[in-house]
């Protein structure tokens, strides 16, 4: 036989618990701080309106990186996509105990996570652009590598290929 003990709270009230509480406590810490930040960013923005509704002028810039880079991007999130659609089929295959793509699924998935941080870094026109894109070069390169041998019996591997080669060639004009 277990004997459970009780707070004086579980004892008055069985209903309150004592995680009850602590759940209450976090959930109004929580509401509070959100408030508190909601204050802060209402603060932060009085008087940012047009010159002269309250004094103050803020001149909002035009941006600038993502716009530089927006090329590339759309190119590397083009390669994402296609290289989701190739991993999925692999993924399919291995359900169905063919293990023939697995060189294939390992380089696309090296491809997808190494695009998407490639895609960040020049969405961000970033300082370390250049040897990511070189990483990027590398893997799309190993990727498209791995994807042709499937291409003719395969489409996804053959538009992940090609999406590789799209991407290598973008990628290169960042490195003159």
């Amino acid at each position: 036989m277990q004997i459970e003990s009780r707070s004086e709270a579980e004892t008055t009230n069985p209903h309150l618990r004592r995680r009850d509480v602590l759940m209450g406590a976090t959930l109004l810490a929580g509401a509070t701080l959100g408030a508190a930040t909601a204050r802060a960013a209402d603060d932060t923005h009085e008087g940012h309106g047009a010159a002269g509704e309250s004094g103050a002028e803020h001149r909002y810039t035009e941006a600038q990186a993502f716009k530089r880079r927006a090329g590339v991007v759309a190119v590397a999130n083009e390669c994402i996509a296609r290289g989701q659609a190739c991993l999925s089929h692999c993924m399919e295959t291995f359900v169905a105990g063919d293990t023939t793509m697995a060189e294939c699924a390992r380089a696309v998935q090296e491809m997808l996570v190494t695009c998407q941080a490639f895609v960040q870094l020049a969405a961000n026109d970033s300082v370390v652009l250049r040897p990511m894109a070189q990483a990027c070069i590398a893997v799309c390169e190993e990727c498209e590598k791995q994807c042709r041998p499937h291409e003719d019996h395969q489409p996804e591997c053959k538009a992940c290929a090609d999406a590789c080669v799209e991407l290598v060639r973008e990628a290169r004009k960042l490195l003159v």
